[in-house]
């Protein structure tokens, strides 16, 4: 790694390794004490092990230019440097001409090199550490790592490392170990807290459900690891309510559609995490909340300013100035308060000012409206060119929504009202007319609202000031609510934005139906029944087309009671596009989780108003407890319908109007107010009917006049207004900022509890649970779902919830058995396979070019085919060409799976096979999946079935198409799979036991051979005899019918045989006759034939010797042709007797049972089952992946050791190039290293302090090549201890876990 030069210190402890006339390549053998290495450690500051010095006339001792952390990083940087500088240094005489060439080239170099590489090389091996020391899944990626203390101790000072779904933390010092694990999933709370002294904000606390509390100190980067925090349980949140909603099918997801198909599923937690970028990402989502943008808005720059307006010369404030995507805002919290939105598109002209100071810069805006805003800018020249160039850009790329938003804003109600002073029908309230109150004054509203439109603009381009806020609150008039709901809460840009995707939705789902559909259709004719338009077709339908397109449009939430309640409220003031948006933004910003599935968001707010009553209302809240009065069944309906179904329904609208203008938090402020209005009462109630009654009687009144004191005067209110007032009064401190936290502090403890009421229901719900008891049930359920929650991609949780496939229940297994696989199996089981996959691929290519181009060869002259045809090499190519074809895919399947056996580890490649046939043994209904009963039925049967069920169970998971037994090629597998699962006990005993259960097992099935015989040739004498018994007594009896029939046709004959004498006798003299004839033609044909004959024998003797030779020829081809039929026929017999191999399962009993090992093997088997094998376990002490690690590190280190004394000795002479010979001991141990036993105990704990190593990220490729090296390095050392003790440390062993290494 290149850097800045810097002077060197010393030369003494530095080795040098290379050098030329300017440059020196050094390392370095400084001792260092366990101590200071430690610290070094701790705070990053230890010098990297390699260096390259430059010979520079600015320092006596050179400049360091390149450093390196191991030798092949720092040769790279050497290489580049031979390559590079020093062919061009040559041209040059002068030495300083030398050294301004090298530094210019230098400099080059570092400004081409990026921090955030080096930062990368630092991540990585931070992430390499980060898997190595903690048994998380393989899938977790490291996100960030930070220096920070446990439990507020100095001397603990260590590494914390947050993943997607875990925060771990490590730290080594002084040979004290500590490693944490926690799973964000089981997080309660995370809080920034001071340090016990107090004098440093610097901690993070971290309480998990299990009430544990992990504190974390020393962090100099607190609110950016706390907000990082915060972003990933807030995410694993939200995919634990999605995996604990037990839905069979999305709500909203049409029946004729699939989860794939559809486009509208949006999931914030798939999308990837930069962790640079977060604190930009939580400006966004803060600038969006603020101002109610659409999601998409990201903002751009930020500057103060003062705000001041044409119309009005008294409005001037001092605020923040916010250029994003598509607006421009503007926010003042002083006097007057100011809050403006602007879109681009209604900005028709941008001025800028001259003035005197070069800091401050003045914006002339006009509006759509044509109202002038005059902005002042403090800021830097730098920021202010910076500001204007992106206003320029926006501002172009807004040209083609400017002629769209023309018909848009004529369109709104406030546009016609002052145009044309008439609205035309477009909601139900204007077809059907409004529900009216007696003490609303409409037409002064209208005026007021009327003058506020012309003063400071309308719709789109309104500026917000302490007036607005005044006329919402006391009511909007019926015909502008609609439009001020829409520009309070933000859905009016939703709407503009996305033009006819409304209908574009309706279209696209026309005659669909979901689980969503079915229920809007229960709830329409309940849906605020008392208003005339719900009593028509017309309004029906017009509800059920907003509800139906919100469901599709949102298909994970759908559809939830009381949302066709609201959705009746808002069409009665807005038209059903209007409606949609303000549904989207009502679910997915202002009350998130209200409409789930398992309304969560309700029931965190309940938890917030309890607290908050708690807080303002102490004595209410005793009160409630000591009479256990439930106040979540009293406010439930209250926050999920927003007061619409407790106040009477003029009062509602004006709770809406509050609710869109100041958000969620007037509900809470109102809940108190209503709560403090009836104290008196309340306190006197002892149980939740008198409470509910109270209530009642209150919303019943709330119209009624009353007498109420405002600043010191008695002032005759309604009951409603009374409550509003002293509400927004009294509980003023109750804000969004404030409710946004408490929602936090309570969802996770919401999410738990759901968790564990779902838990208890599923337990609860459970067929049979085959002797477990509760606390059993109850881990196995956590490590069935916890295998799921890690062993699936985030973008696959959201169905099937209460599925488990195949690879999940690898995972799950490797949870609760001793002979699972662990995580560098299942990880070195996938890289083998992925290289021998690639390697088949490669062959197979190769194969079938050489078969094309054999093949494709056209044949030169028939009479070479003749000449080749007698040749036997020929025959045997063209018998193979012709044979590849037929025998292709036995001969790929026979190459597969030996080069499987032979590259893959034998017991990944066992396991897995058995896992797969133990999960198809499992999966009685064979549905291709196991749900949590199939689990506890096949576990149940693991943990309480006893010796002979267990090896039942073995025999039906090997029993392959449940034929009823097992032939050869099971049996083999059955001894692959135990010793599968015996590969983790000691010494080899369990060798010896499979190998004398398979000589059992194939002496047995001879033995049952033979009896085979014995019964056939039984079976078949008795066929025989019992056919001749029966042949017997047919022959009888067709002999007495014979007879019978004999003596009547014998009269009949007697009669025919004269008449046939006399006509024989007539014929043989005619046949004399002939035969005379032709025995004269014989003779004369005899006589010519002789003739001829003589004359073919003379021809015959010379071709006698040529008819020899073919015929040899000819008997050597046709024995060719005949040999591959004589082998078949061998296979097809050894097939035979392999087929002929049937193990019933009383035999297969047997033969396990007379096998002592197996039988103790298989009595214990429910041993290897444990529940309390947790993947978040935290320990302390070492432990022995540490150790295999510094193992394997001193294997990599002495390797290199070797290498380098084995070079000395060959350049030292003929003396030294004789090999050194191993004596027994280490031949002993490089035995015991083949066998993979564990580690030689060649470090000891106690010399831990003494000898130390190097850590290497590079992993080998593979484990036979350690195995190998160590057989080298133990034929080429001598482990004598002087040699050993003269030979200097590599480095400490504490330098392992540093990330920055």
């Amino acid at each position: 790694m290149w850097i800045s030069p810097l002077n060197c210190e010393n030369f003494d402890s530095w080795e040098i390794l290379k050098v030329n006339e300017l440059f020196v390549l050094q390392k370095s053998v400084a001792q260092v004490g366990l101590f200071w290495k430690t610290l070094q450690n701790v705070f990053d500051t230890k010098q990297p092990p390699f260096r390259i010095v430059f010979k520079s006339s600015q320092n006596q001792l050179g400049q360091v230019i390149a450093v390196g952390n191991t030798k092949e990083e720092i040769d790279k940087d050497w290489k580049y440097i031979m390559d590079n500088f020093m062919p061009a240094v040559e041209k040059y005489d002068d030495f300083y001409d030398k050294e301004s060439f090298i530094l210019y080239k230098l400099g080059f170099l570092l400004s081409t090199v990026n921090e955030h590489e080096i930062l990368d090389s630092k991540f990585r091996n931070a992430s390499n550490v980060f898997k190595t020391l903690f048994n998380v899944p393989d899938s977790e990626e490291l996100l960030n790592f930070y220096s920070c203390s446990y439990d507020n101790q100095f001397f603990n000072q260590g590494w914390m490392y947050i993943s997607r779904n875990f925060v771990c933390f490590y730290s080594f010092i002084l040979g004290n170990e500590t490693k944490i694990t926690i799973p964000l999933k089981d997080v309660e709370l995370i809080s920034k807290i001071a340090s016990r002294s107090g004098v440093f904000n610097n901690c993070i606390s971290i309480a998990t459900k299990d009430k544990q509390e992990y504190v974390f100190s020393n962090l100099f980067h607190r609110e950016q690891t706390y907000q990082l925090l915060d972003e990933l349980t807030q995410r694993t949140m939200d995919r634990l309510l999605k995996v604990t909603s037990k839905v069979d099918q999305v709500p909203g997801l049409s029946y004729s559609d699939s989860l794939s198909n559809t486009d509208s599923i949006s999931d914030k937690n798939s999308k990837p995490i930069d962790v640079k970028d977060i604190q930009a990402q939580r400006q966004n989502a803060e600038f969006q909340q603020l101002f109610n943008l659409p999601e998409q808005e990201d903002l751009k720059c930020v500057s103060f300013a003062v705000l001041s307006i044409s119309t009005n010369a008294s409005i001037k404030s001092s605020g923040q100035f916010f250029l994003s995507k598509t607006f421009l805002c503007f926010y003042s919290s002083n006097n007057p308060q100011l809050y403006l939105v602007l879109p681009y598109f209604v900005i028709k002209r941008v001025e800028k000012a001259n003035t005197t100071n070069n800091n401050i810069i003045s914006l002339i805006i006009t509006t759509y409206h044509k109202i002038k805003l005059t902005f002042e800018l403090f800021c830097m020249r730098q920021q202010v060119n910076f500001i204007c160039s992106t206003l320029r850009d926006q501002l172009k790329g807004s040209v083609s929504k400017m002629a769209i938003s023309k018909s848009f804003i004529s369109n709104l109600s406030s546009e016609e009202l002052l145009i044309h002073s008439t609205i035309t029908k477009k909601c139900l309230g204007e077809k059907f007319g409004y529900i009216k109150s007696k003490r609303t004054n409409e037409k002064a509203k209208t005026k007021y609202w009327l003058q506020y439109f012309s003063e400071y603009g309308r719709n789109l381009t309104i500026l917000r000031t302490p007036t607005f806020t005044k006329l919402v609150r006391i009511g909007l008039p019926n015909v502008l609510r609609g439009e001020i709901w829409e520009i309070c809460s933000g859905s009016i840009y939703l709407r503009f934005l996305n033009q006819g995707y409304y209908q574009k939705i309706l279209e696209k789902y026309a005659g669909h139906v979901s689980l969503s559909t079915e229920e809007i259709e229960k709830d329409l004719n309940r849906s605020l029944p008392e208003y005339k338009a719900y009593q028509t077709e017309e309004g029906i339908n017009s509800l059920r087309r907003v509800l139906y397109a919100y469901s599709f449009h949102n298909p994970e939430l759908g559809y939830c009671q009381a949302m066709n309640i609201v959705a009746s409220v808002l069409l009665i003031f807005m038209t059903e596009e209007q409606v949609f948006w303000m549904l989207t933004v009502l679910c997915d910003r202002l009350l998130p989780g209200y409409y789930s599935v398992n309304m969560v968001g309700v029931i965190i707010d309940n938890q917030v108003f309890e607290s908050l009553v708690l807080k303002y209302m102490p004595s209410i809240s005793e009160h409630f407890k000591k009479y256990d009065i439930q106040l979540s069944i009293v406010c439930l309906p209250w926050f999920l319908s927003l007061f619409i179904n407790s106040f009477p329904i003029t009062l509602a609208f004006r709770v809406l109007d509050c609710f869109f203008l100041q958000g969620p938090s007037i509900l809470f402020q109102l809940g108190l107010g209503i709560l403090k209005a009836n104290a008196k009462k309340l306190l006197n109630a002892k149980d939740d009917g008198e409470v509910m009654n109270i209530f009642k009687d209150y919303f019943a009144t709330s119209e009624e006049q009353v007498m109420t004191t405002n600043m010191r005067n008695n002032i005759i209110l309604m009951k409603f207004n009374a409550l509003l007032i002293d509400s927004l009064r009294d509980f003023k401190g109750v804000t969004y900022e404030l409710i946004s936290k408490m929602r936090k502090s309570h969802q996770y403890r919401v999410v738990h509890s759901i968790q564990n009421y779902k838990k208890r229901s599923d337990i609860r719900d459970l067929k049979n649970t085959h002797l477990f008891n509760n606390e059993d049930l109850s881990k196995l359920y956590d490590q069935f779902y916890t295998s799921k929650f890690y062993g699936r991609e985030e973008s696959t949780q959201t169905d099937d919830n209460e599925k488990m496939d195949l690879n999940t229940f690898q995972v799950f297994i490797s949870q609760i058995a001793t002979w699972g696989h662990n995580k560098k199996e299942l990880k070195k089981y996938e890289m083998k396979q992925e290289k021998e996959k690639n390697r088949l691929e490669r062959k197979i290519s190769k194969d079938s070019t050489t078969t094309n181009i054999t093949l494709k060869q056209p044949p030169k002259d028939k009479s070479n085919i003749k000449d080749n045809l007698n040749d036997s090499s020929s025959l045997e190519d063209i018998d193979t060409l012709v044979n590849e074809s037929s025998s292709n895919n036995s001969i790929s399947n026979i190459s597969e799976s030996s080069s499987t056996t032979s590259t893959l580890g034998c017991d990944a490649l066992v396991g897995f096979t058995f896992l797969n046939r133990l999960f198809e043994f499992f999966d009685k209904n064979h549905h291709g999946y196991l749900e949590f009963q199939d689990i506890v039925d096949g576990i149940g049967e693991i943990k309480f079935g006893g010796l002979m069920s267990h090896i039942d169970m073995l025999f039906h998971v090997h029993d392959t198409g449940h034929k009823g037994y097992l032939s050869r090629e099971d049996i083999i597998l059955v001894g692959e799979s135990l010793l599968f699962l015996c590969r983790k006990m000691e010494g080899d005993q369990h060798l010896s036991a499979v190998s004398d259960l398979m000589k059992e097992a194939f002496g047995l099935a001879e033995e049952l051979k033979k009896e085979k015989k014995i019964r056939n040739e039984k079976l078949k004498l008795d066929e025989k005899t019992s056919t001749e018994t029966t042949t017997q007594e047919q022959s009888k009896e067709e002999e007495e019918q014979v007879q019978s029939k004999e003596e009547e046709q014998k009269q009949s004959k007697e009669q025919e045989q004269e008449q046939s004498k006399e006509e024989e006798q007539k014929q043989s003299k005619e046949k004399e006759q002939e035969q005379s004839k032709e025995q004269e033609q014989e003779q004369s044909k005899e006589q010519k034939e002789k003739e001829e004959k003589k004359d073919t024998i003379t021809k015959k003797e010379s071709k006698g010797t040529k008819e020899a030779i073919t015929k040899n020829e000819e008997d050597r081809e046709q024995e060719k042709i005949d040999e591959p039929s004589k082998v078949t026929s061998t296979t097809s017999q050894i097939n035979d007797y392999m087929n002929d191999m049937q193990f019933p399962l009383s035999t297969f009993r047997l033969l396990i049972m007379n096998n002592p090992f197996f039988v103790q093997y298989f009595s214990d088997f429910e041993n290897t089952i444990n529940f309390n094998m947790n993947i978040a376990a935290n320990v302390e002490g070492v432990k022995t992946e540490i150790l295999d690690l510094i193992w394997n590190e001193g294997v990599k280190w002495a390797k290199k050791r070797v290498q380098t004394n084995n070079n000395s000795n060959n350049s030292g002479g003929k003396s030294s190039s004789k090999p050194i010979k191993s004596s027994k001991n280490n031949a002993n141990l490089s035995s015991s290293y083949n066998s993979e036993l564990s580690p030689p105990t060649l470090i000891h704990k106690s010399s831990r302090q003494d000898i130390t190593y190097t850590y290497s990220n590079a992993e080998e490729d593979d484990d036979n090549e350690e195995a190998d090296s160590m057989e080298k390095l133990l034929d080429n050392m001598e482990m004598s201890i002087s040699e050993e003790n003269s030979v200097p440390p590599p480095d400490n062993i504490n330098n392992l876990f540093n990330p920055f290494n």
